[in-house]
């Protein structure tokens, strides 16, 4: 059956900020106190920008899950004991193959640094893990760096990474800052002063952490994608509107070459261009936001997710969760990529997952936000695409899975959107294999069942044309 199709669990909800409104279901499902039940705990748990709830054969199994897997992560000791000190290159020099003019470039291959010492619990965190919630750092080159933890929760387990770059000033600016833990902190002030905190979007994920790490660092400048709303509290497009983060905001970023229409100018603009997508539409429970940086004495491209680029391994932070023999059975790293960007776990002949083979070693537009807000906006999304391919860059540093990713040019990034263009006259490498046409059913389930149920805007693009 089509609802069986439809099942979103939620643990698997890492839309990034597309959002519709979660109490209407009430009035949609058949088991009303289920449907009370999941409300309340996406309440308290955030888990993304998509409120959805599940259509289970067995709800209470479902409750047993989510509470077991939280109770055991909250449970997990400290496990690691990974000595990573050394922050130059590893002897490495085998970059991941050529894709879509794509590749990850030697400084991805970096030592990780850690600093366990310090203290890895934070509590309360949108997710596990919360007693031992790692933080690894590693440099990028260019004076930028990463410090990456672990976003988890049930069957979904994903990097989520604050990207920091070092200013001619010599301070810091400081992308989507992530929970303050005493090692996240130490780490973070290795590097210098944190002088300016950036908000790039209205995911929650990315949100949840701001008011914590603010109020350690209450003197930096702080500046926020419009839209912001939610259970962390809101913002508008302008300071002129209420603000309830619960954190100074000094600005609201618009576009930089917009004569500042939204906020004042940025203390930081002078070595940074930047371009702001907005997506409000009336039917669904707020707007979506998301900011694009050019970093310009670097050329780096500072993407939130924009555009992702799945690895053939998982970083080395999974070892901080999971114990070696899991992260080494075959399966492990395609199952955890797939249930992350809302794939089906389908297998060919051959035992391999298509949906995995599709999307790996490859700039990517992640499914999830093609079938949620690109089929909804396409048009603000092409052109917000369209400015970023305008600017200077030769590599790109995101938020999730693995970067810095070279690029041949920008065309490169403008190629991962090329499903936006009717004609698809912005094309990449021809010969990598497209989503099949199956791999598109579950997010296909879930927007007919956001349409039947009139619970959120509809999608009104063909977001899987490219299929075959």
């Amino acid at each position: 059956k089509r609802t069986d199709l439809v099942q979103f669990e939620l643990s698997c909800l890492a839309v990034h900020g597309y959002v519709f409104d979660a109490s209407r279901m009430k009035t949609t499902m058949r088991s009303g106190h289920h449907v009370q039940f999941y409300c309340l705990v996406i309440r308290l748990i955030h888990i993304s920008g998509l409120y959805a709830l599940a259509l289970n054969k067995n709800a209470q199994n479902t409750r047993r899950d989510v509470f077991r897997s939280t109770a055991a992560a909250i449970l997990t000791s400290s496990a690691s004991g990974i000595l990573l000190k050394n922050e130059a290159a590893n002897a490495q020099t085998l970059p991941s193959p050529v894709s879509n003019g794509a590749y990850l470039t030697p400084e991805y291959y970096n030592t990780p640094v850690t600093a366990a010492s310090k203290g890895r619990f934070y509590f309360p965190t949108l997710t596990p893990p919360f007693q031992n919630r790692a933080t690894y750092r590693t440099n990028r080159g260019r004076n930028a760096w990463a410090l990456e933890q672990l976003l988890t929760f049930s069957n979904v387990t994903a990097t989520i990474t604050t990207n920091v770059i070092r200013l001619e000033s010599g301070g810091l600016w400081v992308h989507s800052p992530q929970w303050p833990t005493g090692e996240f902190c130490a780490l973070l002030e290795e590097l210098g002063s944190v002088e300016h905190v950036v908000l790039p979007c209205n995911a929650f994920e990315h949100a949840a952490p701001m008011k914590a790490f603010c109020k350690r660092y209450p003197r930096a400048s702080v500046w926020v994608s419009p839209g912001q709303y939610g259970p962390f509290g809101s913002c508008g497009r302008s300071l002129a509107d209420p603000c309830t983060l619960g954190y100074r905001v000094d600005g609201i970023l618009g576009n930089s070459l917009d004569g500042d229409a939204h906020t004042a100018r940025p203390p930081w603009a002078d070595e940074f261009e930047y371009t702001t997508l907005y997506v409000s539409l009336p039917e669904n429970a707020g707007p979506v936001s998301e900011v694009a940086f050019l970093h310009k004495p670097t050329k780096t491209l500072v993407a939130t997710d924009a555009v992702v680029y799945i690895p053939d391994s998982p970083s080395p932070l999974f070892s901080t969760y999971f114990d070696a023999d899991t992260i080494r059975e075959p399966e492990f790293w395609p199952r955890t990529v797939l249930q992350s960007v809302f794939l089906p776990l389908r297998k060919d002949d051959g035992g391999k997952y298509p949906g995995y083979e599709a999307i790996r070693g490859r700039v990517l537009r992640a499914p999830i936000l093609r079938g949620f807000n690109d089929a909804r906006a396409p048009e603000l999304t092409k052109s917000w695409i369209d400015t970023v391919g305008q600017w200077n860059f030769d590599r790109v540093i995101t938020s999730h899975f693995a970067s810095p990713i070279g690029v041949s040019s920008p065309q490169t990034v403008k190629s991962a959107f090329a499903f936006l263009n009717a004609d698809n006259a912005i094309r990449g490498d021809d010969n990598l294999p497209p989503i099949a046409c199956q791999d598109w059913e579950l997010l296909d389930g879930l927007n007919d069942f956001i349409a039947a149920n009139k619970i959120g805007a509809p999608a009104t693009f063909n977001y899987r044309q490219d299929c075959k």
